[in-house]
């Protein structure tokens, strides 16, 4: 489409000219085929002038690219320095990118403390899985202190975003009185909430110990 070329050509002039935006945005147009002949190894290059010049979703596009091998080799190594490099800058991706990395060991030495970190910077700025992960380390007293109440508070967080597993979570917790004041009233609620998105652990709870399931 027409258009489509003129945005990449305009991305492209602006890349010359230094735009690091652009640049990242030229290597997303080659990455996509959108405007230009789809290449993955010139959206890699792109991506890679962004991210040295300092663009926050380069040093991300770079660290996708070699986390997956797309466009370049895969090296666990060096996706986890450019999605370090993003996660400084904010990057919510990132930083969940950066946490596994630490609890998994991939392309870093295994550190669960550190991969709590940045759960944890995730899980400030909403996302859903990094909050239930800090739930799940102090509920675990895996990389964190075991604390039930910061446990019940991220799940809940979670439960409020939508999460089915975390609306589960946050139910058992009310209902048992842990980490929280017992309130199995609005615990079933919760559960009900996991069991309407078709939980499975949550129907199997409801119908093990009594409760409607809707």
């Amino acid at each position: 489409m027409q258009k489509e070329r003129d945005k990449a050509d305009a991305y492209r002039q602006a890349a010359y000219q230094g735009d690091a935006k652009a640049m990242n945005n030229l290597g997303v147009c080659y990455m996509r085929g959108s405007g230009v002949k789809e290449n993955h190894q010139t959206a890699f290059e792109w991506y890679m002038k962004a991210a040295l010049a300092g663009d926050t979703y380069g040093c991300y596009n770079v660290g996708e690219c070699y986390y997956k091998g797309d466009g370049t080799e895969q090296d666990l190594g060096k996706a986890f320095f450019w999605f370090l490099r993003a996660a400084e800058q904010g990057d919510m991706r990132s930083q969940v990118n950066v946490a596994n990395a630490y609890y998994l060991g991939q392309g870093v030495e295994t550190d669960h403390e550190k991969a709590y970190t940045w759960y944890r910077e995730a899980a400030f700025q909403g996302h859903l899985l990094a909050q239930k992960n800090v739930g799940a380390a102090h509920w675990n007293g895996d990389g964190a202190k075991h604390d039930e109440s910061e446990a019940a508070f991220w799940y809940e967080l979670a439960a409020q975003g939508g999460d089915a597993q975390a609306q589960f979570a946050t139910g058992w917790f009310l209902i048992n009185g842990r980490g929280v004041k017992q309130d199995e009233r609005m615990g079933l609620r919760w559960i009900h909430r996991a069991t309407a998105q078709g939980y499975q652990p949550a129907i199997d709870y409801c119908r093990e110990n009594g409760y409607s399931v809707y």
